[in-house]
């Protein structure tokens, strides 16, 4: 596999930005190949999932690219204040270039999206409020209930909150348990979350996997041994890309 780093101007932040990008380099694996965007969570930025994991290692051979981008601390929103807009940013900017760059399919069938803690909100989040661009979606202790939060109980987990979502979120369009409701069922990408039962954000994956049982919506759900780090989540990442190559029809993952 070869890796880089682009570096672009995103129009949708109005600055320089980054992501890492993980693409096959053997003649034997021509394109077009699938792609999967891999978000960080909070306190991380683009450079996170290779430098904690084995993520090559674990896509090498399979026809994929892995986009890492940069969301910053704005839980892949575009955030009320109109300061940021990284909801944009990751879905106009970041899948746009890789969409013009590289042999990717730049198709909903094509496509993958997932992420861990405000990378798994920011994936469950923008994969079913852009459900016509991705094929399926992952979490990993993903901090899906954040917009739920009361507001001065978010500003301490993420100073930032307020001026992203506004107060409280609570069944609005950043609010994943919202979305699921209002969006054509038949047009959900197939969904896995999962989260380590240690995991101090537990609660809320327990919550919305009930929520979408209650809606009668499928997907995947599994609770494993594990807390809220690298070594979680370096050994569950190769789960979601087995989920995601089943539904991209990329082959064993």
């Amino acid at each position: 596999m070869a890796f880089a780093t682009i570096n672009y101007h995103s129009r949708s932040l109005q600055k320089a930005s980054s992501f890492n990008i993980i693409f096959p380099d053997d003649p034997a694996i021509p394109g077009p190949w699938g792609a999967y965007y891999l978000l960080h969570g909070l306190s991380d930025d683009h450079t996170i999932w290779m430098r904690r994991t084995s993520i090559e290692r674990y896509v090498a051979r399979l026809p994929l690219v892995v986009v890492m981008p940069d969301g910053g601390r704005g839980w892949y929103t575009n955030s009320a204040d109109g300061e940021s807009a990284y909801e944009d940013d990751l879905i106009k900017d970041v899948v746009g270039l890789v969409d013009r760059t590289f042999p990717v399919r730049a198709e909903r069938s094509g496509r993958a999206i997932g992420g861990l803690s405000m990378g798994g909100y920011g994936a469950i989040k923008l994969g079913l409020k852009h459900c016509e661009m991705f094929a399926s979606v992952n979490s990993h202790s993903g901090a899906l209930a954040f917009p739920r939060l009361d507001p001065e109980k978010a500003k301490i987990r993420s100073p930032e909150a307020h001026r992203i979502f506004g107060g409280s979120a609570k069944g609005g369009a950043e609010d994943p348990f919202a979305i699921v409701e209002r969006i054509d069922h038949g047009r959900i990408p197939a969904i896995r979350i999962d989260c380590g039962k240690d995991d101090f954000l537990i609660e809320q994956n327990r919550e919305f996997h009930k929520h979408l049982s209650d809606l009668h919506i499928p997907h995947e759900y599994e609770e494993f041994p594990g807390t809220h780090d690298w070594v979680y989540w370096d050994q569950h990442v190769r789960e979601a890309l087995a989920f995601h190559s089943r539904n991209l029809k990329l082959g064993n993952a």
